[in-house]
């Protein structure tokens, strides 16, 4: 079953510093230099639940949901 993204995504909000500092230092990883490294590690690791020959698409499907603003996902997705 496949289903498009929401097509009003919240409006993107300029970083703060404090946010930047809180991600470099809480959540990235040693090599990861931005949320968008971020994300790929989640999906990439949400995808490794999946079947091996699906886990390509479903990481990228996860990935955009979480750039998208995952909490938007429908629950019957």
């Amino acid at each position: 079953m496949d289903r498009a993204l929401p097509t009003d995504p919240l409006p993107a909000l300029p970083p703060q510093p404090i946010s930047l500092d809180v991600l470099r230092e809480k959540y990235l990883k040693p090599g990861e230099q931005s949320v968008d490294d971020l994300f790929d590690r989640v999906a990439r690791a949400v995808a490794d639940a999946e079947a091996p020959e699906q886990r390509a698409l479903w990481a990228a499907r996860f990935r955009q949901h979480l750039a998208a603003g995952a909490c938007r996902v429908p629950a019957d997705w």
